[in-house]
């Protein structure tokens, strides 16, 4: 199967006002489920085309359904983000489907396989190929896929870049890959809204406790019950992306958790 896929998707806007629109359209990773589906999903409802990207063909398209079915307009690359040149392929794709990028959302993360979540393992112990997969995924696919995007953002002196990070209620032990991956997104945002202040693209970050997604509910049940939803997660993305008392807020690390989270 290639790395990149367009499915023939063209879907007229519907639904929604026409507006002018300062963000036309956005790529999304992590898109074939949990925070990265309602957050497409967000995006899409404004009127703005969405890339979605992912591993799982079959995902993906209940994306692109939901947000066809709301009137949305979206297209799917399938890819590896451990593969840099499926990254490439992604910003090539994207443009000559939905056009200039506008909006990167980072969403993308891994903590867990088919069967196991990396969690409960001493670093000695951790396999390598989990840590390059770790690493690969987290934190230099966002680098990569943003540093790629970049130069068309800074030609119009707009864009929007929203990242995903992770509160530790009981810290790094355990699954030490994952907690330095998410710490480096953190710092990535801090510091690259630091660089780009004077091209007035904005760089902020969402750092939620435990989300309900369909892996927290299987691998970690109890925790799931008192968990954000994505929605509610995506909720703050809607604020970020287009709220216009948002338009100057850049740099900042927002941590949230559910009110019944222990």
């Amino acid at each position: 199967m290639e790395a990149i896929r367009n499915l023939g998707i063209s879907i007229k806007f519907g639904g929604f006002p026409a507006m002018p629109l300062k963000y036309s359209s956005a790529i999304v990773t992590g898109a074939s489920t949990g925070i990265g589906r309602a957050i497409s999903c967000i995006i899409a409802a404004k009127g703005v085309r969405v890339c979605l990207v992912g591993r799982s063909e079959t995902r993906l398209q209940e994306t692109e359904h939901l947000i066809r079915k709301a009137g949305g307009e979206a297209v799917i690359a399938i890819a590896d983000l451990m593969n840099r040149r499926d990254i490439e392929r992604i910003v090539s794709y994207a443009a000559n489907t939905i056009g200039r990028v506008d909006i990167v959302a980072n969403i993308a993360g891994v903590w867990h396989d088919q069967d196991h979540a990396y969690a409960g393992i001493p670093l000695e112990d951790i396999p390598p190929d989990q840590i390059y997969e770790v690493f690969a995924v987290n934190i230099l696919a966002p680098f990569h896929l943003t540093r790629l995007l970049l130069p068309e953002m800074k030609k119009r002196k707009r864009g929007k870049i929203l990242n995903i990070s992770g509160t530790f209620a009981h810290g790094g032990a355990g699954w030490l890959h994952y907690y330095v991956s998410k710490q480096a997104v953190e710092y990535f945002t801090v510091g690259l809204a630091d660089e780009l202040r004077e091209s007035r693209i904005q760089v902020n970050c969402i750092s939620p406790s435990d989300v309900a997604t369909d892996a927290l509910k299987k691998f970690f049940p109890a925790d799931a019950r008192t968990a954000l939803l994505p929605e509610e997660v995506a909720k703050l993305a809607d604020f970020l992306l287009f709220s216009d008392v948002a338009e100057n807020i850049t740099g900042q690390v927002i941590t949230i958790k559910s009110i019944h989270a222990g």
